[in-house]
């Protein structure tokens, strides 16, 4: 009878025990999934801050700073120019000629959203390169390469999402 009053106790303590082991796993889960959740959002407080900082306040030099499409497409006209692959994947030189009487500052094209490469079925790839801003005096143009990884035919080149076609006459 001893034995099987203390075999009960143990079986009581083992599950007393799970229970507030399974309470503590759910405190600290949600203290964490907290915390990074707020810290997502800070970080993406501090990017949202320092685009509209760019945007909105004057740079050094005057220069009107471009991170969007619709932006994009107001001031600067695109073209692919050629297109060349070789071992390590596509290079696309575009031209970006500036419709405006200032300089114009491309920015954030690290980003997978500001500068993708779409190839003839619409799968995306995206520069393995880190791209600093693009400046483009008034009234001029000036040509820059990007490199992607290769994988199937290009069609389309996205900067900030507004659509490039690529014509198969530039194709190399």
């Amino acid at each position: 009878m001893k034995k099987l009053v203390f075999i009960l106790g143990l079986l009581v303590s083992m599950v007393s025990y799970a229970e507030e082991q399974s309470n503590v796993t759910k405190a600290v889960s949600s203290v964490v999934s907290g915390v990074v959740s707020t810290g997502k959002d800070v970080l993406k407080g501090v990017k949202e801050g320092i685009d509209t900082g760019r945007k909105d306040g004057t740079s050094i030099d005057n220069a009107f700073i471009i991170y969007d499409k619709e932006q994009f497409e107001e001031n600067v006209k695109a073209e692919v120019l050629s297109v060349t692959k070789d071992e390590e994947g596509y290079k696309i030189t575009v031209g970006l000629k500036n419709k405006t009487d200032q300089l114009i500052r491309l920015t954030n094209l690290n980003e997978q959203k500001s500068l993708q490469l779409l190839d003839t079925e619409g799968f995306a790839v995206f520069s393995q390169e880190l791209y600093g801003d693009i400046n483009i005096p008034k009234k001029a143009a000036v040509k820059s390469t990007f490199k992607f990884p290769a994988d199937g035919t290009p069609k389309m080149l996205k900067i900030y999402e507004s659509e490039i076609e690529i014509s198969d006459k530039v194709i190399k």
